[in-house]
């Protein structure tokens, strides 16, 4: 019965995030422009003319001071379709929080800094971890999203749709669900649908276990005001999983956190 209702709010989900954030819906077709053998001017207008003031949002944001279509070709011909996706990825940082909180203590702000936290710190375990550095950047970006589709659900449908402390697993999968509809790449679906999974059934383990102490260890310095590796001690099942020191994963925390800029 929970996942009949929560599936039958995915398309009031999908059209909210939609409005929520277009470069979400971007992001993956500039991948496949630069998958293309031989890109065009017209891939990089058609890509953002689902939302007419998307590209004069980019064109701002990046300080050119020419037109669209300038800009459009100061991309394609110069700057490289590398620099559109960068662009994109931080102005995505800056849309996809951005809805009411009434559920918890987090504020839109707090979320985005702990998911930009997130997201180069796991970054900087690519490597490592197998994937890509912009696949790793977008798990840990994302790796909360369940709990935003939860509240922008809530919004719109109030106290009728189920709690998100009881029903976690089911808003990663709608927010997985919709993330891959959008073209996102198959293992950040998958890292976000298991977020909350039992920890033996994840499928990028490693992965999961660095995100799921980072995670932890940000929102309880949230809560608490305090500092990276004096509060509580994390699972030892998931320090084990990672094969690292504590005091490594905290070092590699507590550096990027002091850093952070959103």
């Amino acid at each position: 019965m929970i996942t009949a209702d929560l599936n039958s709010s995915l398309p009031l989900l999908r059209e909210k995030l939609k409005t929520l954030s277009p470069t979400m819906t971007l992001l993956p077709k500039i991948e496949d422009i630069i998958n293309k053998q031989e890109p065009t001017l017209e891939d990089i207008l058609k890509v953002c003319s689902h939302d007419p003031k998307l590209l004069g949002k980019l064109t701002r944001r990046s300080g050119f001071s020419g037109s669209e279509q300038e800009f459009a070709q100061d991309i394609l011909f110069k700057k490289g379709l590398g620099f559109l996706k960068s662009l994109a990825i931080r102005s995505m940082n800056q849309e996809i929080f951005e809805v009411p909180m009434p559920n918890s203590s987090l504020t839109p702000t707090l979320l985005k800094k702990r998911s930009v936290v997130l997201a180069r710190f796991i970054k900087s375990f690519a490597p490592d971890i197998g994937i890509g550095l912009d696949e790793a950047y977008l798990t840990g970006l994302l790796f909360n999203y369940g709990y935003v589709c939860y509240e922008i659900a809530y919004d719109s449908l109030g106290s009728e749709i189920p709690d998100f402390q009881e029903n976690r697993s089911h808003y990663d999968k709608c927010a997985s669900e919709l993330l891959s509809e959008f073209g996102f790449a198959k293992v950040v679906c998958e890292v976000i649908e298991d977020a909350n999974s039992e920890f033996y059934r994840t499928r990028l383990p490693f992965a999961q276990a660095l995100l799921r102490i980072a995670n932890e260890t940000l929102s309880n310095n949230e809560q608490n005001h305090g500092t990276i590796g004096r509060g509580e001690k994390p699972d030892s099942m998931l320090v084990d999983a990672t094969g690292l020191r504590v005091r490594k994963i905290f070092a590699v925390l507590k550096d990027i956190s002091r850093n952070y800029s959103a």
